[in-house]
């Protein structure tokens, strides 16, 4: 029960006083907060140096692998004043290059052919055209055939476009130069060092074969005949040759593009593989042997009965 004090009763202190040493009680909620954000700023602190002592780390091991794969710098060896040759020296020819790699000739082969090159496009006769052709006696019955009764006219020469290229040394060397002739058209032209001078390959010059295009047609002769044509890879199989699986096809061209014939080789045989086109729209250079199968029923389907030379020039034995 509850007793309520008397006017004589002394009545106690409302609060107990603290005793002496001991501390007032601090709020949980308060001890809380301020301990947790201590300890969060002393953990972002300590997160912030282990951060900064990877950078640190990272930043010097990268210098040091840039620095080992800086490649050594070379000390440019002294140049030293050669003598120039003297006029009785001959001039220098091309270096072959290891695999028979062209190369680009030097500054007096390239005059040399300029001067050869010009001298057979501007002839005034064909006789002086002859004069700088390989084999002259040989090409002048071919050239008779070629003109087909027309009379001889140079081609004149602009100039030559862009650089020459040379494959080999000595005797035997050939050059190969495109030239731009009196009509402005473009054209390649292949010479070759015969007796110590440079001589032009008339028959490449010209894609000589030795029956015309429409002969050839007409006559459809069994046995092979040398063509200089343009080949590209083509889909065409009908008539005597209508098994895919069989043939391989290819388009074969006359120089000026007017006259085509379709070739047709064993599918994946070694001359399938020989003449087959890396880029399927490209035109390649090929002096081939072509013949018609026995019975024909068409003329412009033939046999590619095999290869002699790569590119328009004949080597002298007339193989590869």
């Amino acid at each position: 029960m509850l007793r309520l004090p008397g006017p004589e009763d002394e009545l106690p202190p409302l609060m107990a006083q603290p005793a002496v040493g001991v501390a007032e009680p601090v709020e949980a909620e308060e001890y809380d907060d301020e301990m947790a954000s201590d300890e969060a700023m002393t953990a972002a602190r300590s997160d912030r140096n282990f951060i900064a002592i990877l950078a640190v780390a990272a930043v010097f091991l990268v210098g040091i692998v840039a620095w080992w794969m800086v490649p050594e710098k070379k000390v440019p060896a002294p140049v030293t004043e050669t003598a120039a040759p003297s006029s009785a020296q001959p001039a220098a020819a091309s270096t072959e290059t290891p695999g028979s790699v062209t190369v680009a000739p030097p500054k007096p082969l390239v005059i040399e052919i300029e001067s050869v090159v010009k001298t057979f496009l501007e002839a005034r006769t064909r006789e002086d055209a002859l004069a700088v052709v390989v084999d002259p006696d040989a090409t002048a019955s071919k050239w008779d055939a070629w003109l087909a009764g027309e009379s001889y006219r140079a081609p004149g020469f602009q100039g030559i476009v862009g650089e020459p290229a040379t494959l080999g040394t000595g005797e035997g060397a050939s050059s190969a130069v495109q030239v731009r002739t009196g009509d402005f058209k473009v054209r390649e032209i292949a010479l070759l060092r015969r007796d110590g001078h440079l001589k032009v390959d008339w028959d490449s010059w010209a894609g000589w074969s030795e029956m015309s295009w429409e002969d050839f047609r007409t006559k459809k002769p069994v046995e092979p005949v040398l063509f200089r044509a343009l080949l590209s890879d083509v889909e065409y199989f009908n008539f005597d040759f209508r098994d895919d699986n069989e043939w391989s096809s290819y388009r074969l061209e006359s120089q000026d593009g007017m006259e085509s014939l379709y070739g047709y080789v064993p599918r994946t045989s070694g001359l399938d593989q020989r003449v087959r086109p890396v880029d399927t729209k490209e035109k390649i250079k090929w002096v081939l042997k072509l013949k018609f199968p026995p019975d024909a029923t068409r003329d412009n389907q033939v046999l590619i009965d095999s290869v002699v030379a790569e590119g328009w020039v004949v080597k002298p034995e007339g193989k590869e």
